[in-house]
C-alpha cells in the first residue's frame, strides 16, 4: 500500500489509519483461553448412594488373571479402601471391645478420615488444578499433591527411579480433554477388584462439559500380567463455586469425643 505525503494532514491521517488498522487487529485476536479442566472440583453421587463404599458399588469388576490373582491374595488386598491396618488386612492384634465402651481408633484428634489420597482415585474430596503450558499440580483436601508433566517427555524406564504411591505421570490434552499417563506405583490394590505394579499404567481422561460446570474422569488400568482387559471405571465432579471448599471430615478440636471415635453398638 502507498501513502501519499504531500502534506502534514495526509501523513497525519495516513498515520492514524495505520495505527487504528494495527490496533483492530490486536483487538481481534483472541487471547489463549485457559484449560477448562483447570479449576476446583468435587466429587458427586450420581446414583444416591449416600456414602463411598456404595458410590463404588456399580463398578464393573475387575477381571484378573491368575497371575494377578496371585498378586491380589499375596497382596493380602480386594482392591477397595483397605482394612484397619492399611493393607487391606484386619489387625491380628487388636483387642476386642464390648458393646459400648469406647475406644480411640485415631492417635490424635482432628485427623482427616484415612489417609492422603495417591492423587489418582478420589472418595468424596475434592481437589484443585492448577497448571501452566509444561506442568498440571493436582492438589486434594487432605494435603496429596501430584505432579504432571506436559512438556511432552516420555515416561521413565523402571530403573531412573524408586516408585512411589502416586507415580510418575505424564499428560497432553485432545480439545478440552486432559489425557493422563501415570506408571511407576509402588504395588497395591485398586478399586473395584483390581491390582497394580510399577509396571501398570493408569491411564485417566479429564473430560469436561462443554458449560464447564461439571467433569467426567475416566478410569483405564493396563496391565496384561494382571488384568484379562483393561479395568475400566469412572468418576463424576462438579466445579465448586469461588471460595468453597469440600472436606473429607468436619473435626471440633475444642470436642472431647473426637478423640473417642467409636462406640460398639450391640451386636445381632
Amino acid at each position: 500500500m502507498s501513502i501519499s505525503i504531500g502534506s502534514g494532514m495526509a501523513v497525519g491521517t495516513a498515520v492514524l489509519l495505520l495505527f487504528g488498522i494495527v490496533g483492530m487487529t490486536e483487538a481481534q485476536t483472541p487471547a489463549a483461553k485457559p484449560p477448562v479442566v483447570e479449576g476446583d472440583w468435587v466429587r458427586t453421587d450420581t446414583n444416591g448412594s449416600g456414602d463411598f463404599g456404595h458410590l463404588t458399588s456399580t463398578y464393573k469388576p475387575a477381571s484378573l488373571t491368575p497371575e494377578g490373582q496371585a498378586m491380589m491374595a499375596a497382596g493380602g488386598g480386594r482392591g477397595g479402601r483397605g482394612g484397619a491396618n492399611g493393607n487391606g488386612k484386619a489387625s491380628a492384634d487388636a483387642p476386642a471391645h464390648v458393646a459400648g465402651q469406647p475406644y480411640v481408633t485415631n492417635a490424635q484428634t482432628c485427623r482427616f478420615g484415612g489417609a492422603p489420597q495417591l492423587g489418582l482415585d478420589y472418595d468424596s474430596e475434592g481437589f484443585h488444578l492448577v497448571m501452566n503450558q509444561k506442568d498440571a499440580v493436582f492438589m486434594q483436601e487432605r494435603g496429596a499433591v501430584r505432579h504432571v508433566y506436559l512438556d511432552g517427555r516420555t515416561l521413565p524406564t523402571a530403573a531412573v527411579r524408586p516408585p512411589s504411591g502416586s507415580g510418575y505421570s505424564v499428560g497432553h490434552f485432545e480439545g478440552d480433554t486432559l489425557v493422563i499417563d501415570t506408571t511407576d506405583m509402588t504395588a497395591g490394590t485398586v478399586l473395584a477388584g483390581g491390582y497394580r505394579t510399577p509396571e501398570t499404567h493408569a491411564i485417566q481422561r479429564y473430560i469436561p462439559s462443554p458449560d464447564g460446570k461439571s467433569l467426567v474422569l475416566k478410569f483405564t488400568w493396563v496391565d496384561p500380567k494382571i488384568y484379562k482387559q483393561p479395568h475400566e471405571y469412572e468418576f463424576t465432579f462438579e466445579r465448586m463455586a469461588p471460595g468453597s471448599y469440600a472436606l473429607e471430615t468436619f473435626c471440633d478440636a475444642t470436642d472431647p469425643l473426637w478423640g473417642q471415635s467409636i462406640v460398639p453398638p450391640p451386636q445381632q
